[in-house]
This record gives C-alpha cells, sequence and structure tokens, in this order.
C-alpha cells in the first residue's frame, strides 16, 4: 500500500458560508475537479451525505464512496466506505477570520494500492491531492467572483 497525506491551509476573500457551499454541493465536482468524471450524492439524512466519485484518466476507471458528516459552515468530515482505493479519511475545516474572509484547511489522508493496475489511478489520486483546495479556490472566483483583499 502506499500512503500519501497532505495538509494545505488558503486564506481566501470569500466568507465561510460561501467555501463550505462549495465544497458541500458535490453533485458540481466533475465540472472542475480534474479527472472527476462524476459525482453522485447516494444518501443524504440530515447531517450524513454518501457519495461516490467516478474518475476517468486514459480510458481507466475508478471510484470511490465516502460518508461525509456535515457541520455546516464550519466542517466537513470524510471517512472511506468502499472503492479503488485502500484507506481514506480527510476532513476540511473552515474558519472565519471576521472580515469576511475565511481561513480554508483539507487534511487527507489516503492509502492507495500498489502494483501496475494501480498506477493510473494513484498518479490521478496524488495529483488531485495535491490541488485539491486551490481547485475550490479557483470555483470560487468562478462563482462569486474575485473577493476582495
Amino acid at each position: 500500500m502506499v500512503d500519501k497525506s497532505i495538509h494545505k491551509t488558503e486564506i481566501v476573500a470569500y466568507s465561510c458560508e460561501e467555501m463550505y457551499a462549495l465544497v458541500a454541493d458535490i453533485e458540481q465536482y466533475h465540472q472542475f475537479l480534474p479527472y472527476c468524471a462524476s459525482a453522485t450524492i447516494l444518501a443524504d439524512s440530515d447531517d450524513i451525505v454518501q457519495a461516490q466519485m467516478t474518475f476517468a484518466y486514459l480510458g481507466f476507471t475508478y471510484s470511490l464512496v465516502t460518508q461525509n458528516t456535515m457541520y455546516p459552515h464550519q466542517r466537513i468530515t470524510m471517512s472511506y466506505l468502499r472503492g479503488d482505493v485502500s484507506a481514506l479519511a480527510g476532513e476540511w475545516l473552515f474558519s472565519d477570520l471576521g472580515d469576511g474572509r475565511c481561513e480554508v484547511s483539507l487534511r487527507l489522508s489516503i492509502g492507495l494500492h500498489d502494483g501496475i493496475v494501480y498506477r493510473w489511478f494513484n498518479q490521478v489520486m496524488d495529483q488531485l491531492a495535491d490541488t485539491m483546495v486551490d481547485r475550490f479556490v479557483e470555483r470560487a472566483y468562478y462563482v462569486y467572483g474575485i473577493g476582495y483583499e
């Protein structure tokens, strides 16, 4: 097994409500996350959302299902249910800086399968994990316009 862990923090000129809304809008991920072919809500009850993401690269398709516990405008925790990784755990944090800005943090730990069959998928997951916060900041620019500084 190959382990990948990241921790990335970014201060953005958007509110916690705005950034939380982007991360919580799972079904739109395919519009801006690299290699994401689809993202579907499988179950949604109160503060628990189960979602499936499907990735496509060089004709191969991989998917994973996560359970996400939602704490509106504050935090989203992710845990692995099944799919083409061996483990996944993570958390998005949204901290209000008191001036209309938000500190967005992502902690993510992924257990990737070892072996030639998973070589491409591991590269996709590695790149996606490393750039995920950046992609959501870019999405905020697109959805909300350029924030103030």
